[in-house]
């Protein structure tokens, strides 16, 4: 009855917590990539292995030589009547030994997945972009657990606002920039980050360092990127979350319009035009 007990108490611990999986001390594990679908080509397996080289290394876990700790990211599809969904699972895999018998076998450590629909099956590009977000969202998620179970501090992931800005052509002072806009008769669009966003640096990556999202952006707006954690900028752009795009009207400094987090690139296309 003491057993059931302590077991009934571990089962409510499990599912009020974010993840069944404990992370503790992983220092090696074995890279492994599989695309099963042929709605991703696959040489895209290298960029995903490069995605999971960078965060591992990170997390100082060696991904040299083999090991029997396999840590897999598998991509599929579905269709759910005549729309296709397309599946991201990251699971991670070991030798263990079972109870009763002592024999070696295979078990689950980890396992998270993400999903996304395919809204144009022609769009090769499109279903590449939602395939990228799907590897960053499951490896910063895993990134995120494996340093609080290790009680590691944030890793700071985005620190290059100046060489950002200058690169992409974006101000990095609000009053300046404000007088630019009044001056080229534009509205501003303000980039807020933080020192400790992974996903800020995403954004940059994904959207806003694309020719065309950039083209877009300099026809109808002065871009401005201010670090939250080191800019002083007026009070009514503070926000709790970051990325967050302020479009401003530059004659009065009004909020025209707020988009906070990540947006994919033909999301942010689309309301840039």
């Amino acid at each position: 009855m003491k057993f059931l007990t302590v077991l009934l108490l571990c089962i409510i611990t499990l599912l009020q917590a974010e993840s069944f999986f404990i992370l503790n001390n992983i220092k090696k594990v074995y890279p492994v990539v599989e695309i099963q679908t042929d709605k991703i080509d696959k040489s895209y397996k290298t960029n995903i292995r490069n995605a999971i080289d960078e965060t591992l290394q990170e997390l100082n876990i060696d991904t040299s030589g083999y090991d029997p700790r396999a840590f897999a990211l598998v991509v599929s599809h579905a269709y759910v009547k005549e729309t296709l969904v397309i599946h991201t699972r990251l699971v991670m895999a070991e030798e263990v030994r079972r109870l009763d018998d002592g024999q070696k076998a295979f078990g689950l450590t980890y396992r998270d997945e993400e999903s996304f629909v395919v809204e144009d099956i022609n769009d090769s590009d499109s279903i590449k972009e939602g395939v990228e977000d799907t590897v960053d969202t499951l490896l910063s998620k895993f990134a995120d657990q494996y340093r609080d179970d290790n009680k590691l501090k944030p890793k700071t992931t985005h620190t290059g606002d100046q060489s950002f800005a200058q690169a992409m052509g974006y101000e990095t002072n609000y009053q300046a920039a404000l007088q630019k806009a009044k001056k080229e008769h534009k509205n501003l669009m303000l980039v807020l980050t933080t020192s400790y966003c992974p996903w800020c640096r995403k954004f940059e990556t994904n959207v806003l360092q694309k020719e065309e999202v950039n083209t877009e952006i300099h026809k109808k707006y002065v871009p401005l990127i201010l670090n939250r954690d080191e800019k002083q900028f007026p009070e009514q752009f503070t926000s709790t979350f970051t990325p967050v795009i302020y479009f401003i009207d530059a004659t009065n400094e009004k909020i025209l319009h707020k988009v906070t987090g990540y947006s994919q690139r033909e999301e942010f296309m689309y309301l840039l035009k």
